[in-house]
C-alpha cells in the first residue's frame, strides 16, 4: 500500500484527538500538523488553551506529551481526587492538566533534573499554582542518597537516572537527590493518595520494588507508563509486586517492545 495511503489511514485514526485539540485550541491545525508529521514548526512558541493555560513548547517532545496528556488522555484524572502525586513531573503539563480535571486537589510535583525543574517551577508560578501545587526537587529511586543523571543530549523527557551499578561510571552529568516512595510520604505527611501518576524512564521498578506493602496501602490509583523488562528486573516482578499490594489492573496497553502504560486500582 502507498506511503501516503497508509499516512492518511493513520492521520484519520487520530481524529477523536484532533477534534479534541480543536476544542483545547485556537492553534489546532498547527499543531496537529506538527504532531502527525505534516509540517515542522518554528520552536519554541506558546501553546495557548482556550481555558486559559498556556505552555512553552521548546521541542516536539515538549508537544508530544501534551498530545498524550491532554488529548489522547492516557492518565485518567477523576474530579473528585484531592490528592495527586506526580512523579516524573518534567516541565508540568501533567500538573496543569490534573488541577484543571481536580479542583480540589493538591498536587506534589516530583522533578529531578535541575533545568527541567526550573521550567516546572515557572509553569506551576505563571498560572498561578502555588498554593494547590508543591515542586520537589528529587529523583524517585529505590534508596535515598545522591545520584547522577548522565548529561545525555536528549529531550528532558527522556533523561534517565543512572543506576547505583553504573554511578561510579558515570563522569558528566548533574548530581540529583534520589528519595523513595516511602521517605517521600513521610516528609510530606501523605497518609492518602488518590493517584500516583508515574513516568520516570525505567525508574518505576527499583522504586516499586523498594516500596514496602504498608506504603503502598496509602494509594489508591497508580497510572503508570513503563519501559518493559529492565534488567535485573522484569514486568512481571513490578506487576506481581503490586498485585500483593492489592492492586488490581483497569487498563493495560503495552507494545511489541515492552513499552506501556498502565492504570491500576487498589481493592478495599
Amino acid at each position: 500500500m502507498p506511503t501516503q495511503i497508509l499516512k492518511a489511514l493513520r492521520n484519520l485514526s487520530r481524529a477523536p484527538e484532533i477534534l479534541r485539540c480543536a476544542a483545547e485550541t485556537s492553534q489546532w491545525a498547527h499543531i496537529s500538523a506538527a504532531y502527525l508529521g505534516v509540517s515542522s514548526p518554528q520552536y519554541p512558541f506558546v501553546l495557548c488553551l482556550r481555558t486559559g493555560e498556556h505552555i512553552a513548547i521548546e521541542e516536539l517532545t515538549d508537544l508530544k506529551a501534551f498530545w498524550q496528556i491532554f488529548l489522547r488522555r492516557v492518565y485518567r484524572v477523576a474530579s473528585t481526587d484531592h490528592v495527586i502525586v506526580d512523579l516524573g513531573a518534567n516541565i508540568g503539563i501533567f500538573t496543569l492538566y490534573a488541577a484543571r480535571c481536580a479542583p480540589q486537589a493538591k498536587i506534589f510535583s516530583v522533578e529531578p533534573f535541575p533545568s527541567t525543574f526550573q521550567r516546572l517551577v515557572d509553569t506551576v508560578r505563571d498560572h498561578p499554582l502555588e498554593t494547590r501545587v508543591t515542586c520537589l526537587n528529587f529523583a524517585a529511586a529505590g534508596s535515598s542518597g545522591t545520584r547522577l543523571m548522565p548529561d545525555a543530549p536528549v529531550p528532558s523527557q527522556r533523561r534517565v537516572l543512572s543506576s547505583v551499578a553504573s554511578y561510579a561510571k558515570v563522569s558528566t552529568g548533574p548530581q540529583v537527590m534520589g528519595k523513595t516512595l516511602e521517605a517521600m510520604f513521610d516528609e510530606n505527611r501523605l497518609s492518602h493518595v488518590d493517584l500516583l501518576k508515574v513516568d520516570i524512564e525505567g525508574s518505576e521498578y527499583e522504586v516499586f520494588l523498594s516500596t514496602p506493602l504498608h506504603a503502598l496501602a496509602h494509594i489508591d490509583r497508580i497510572a503508570m507508563e513503563y519501559h518493559g523488562d529492565s534488567a535485573p528486573y522484569s514486568k512481571q516482578q513490578l506487576f506481581d509486586h503490586l498485585y500483593r499490594a492489592g492492586f488490581n489492573i483497569a487498563w493495560d496497553i503495552c507494545d511489541a517492545q515492552g513499552y506501556g502504560i498502565t492504570e491500576m486500582i487498589r481493592q478495599a
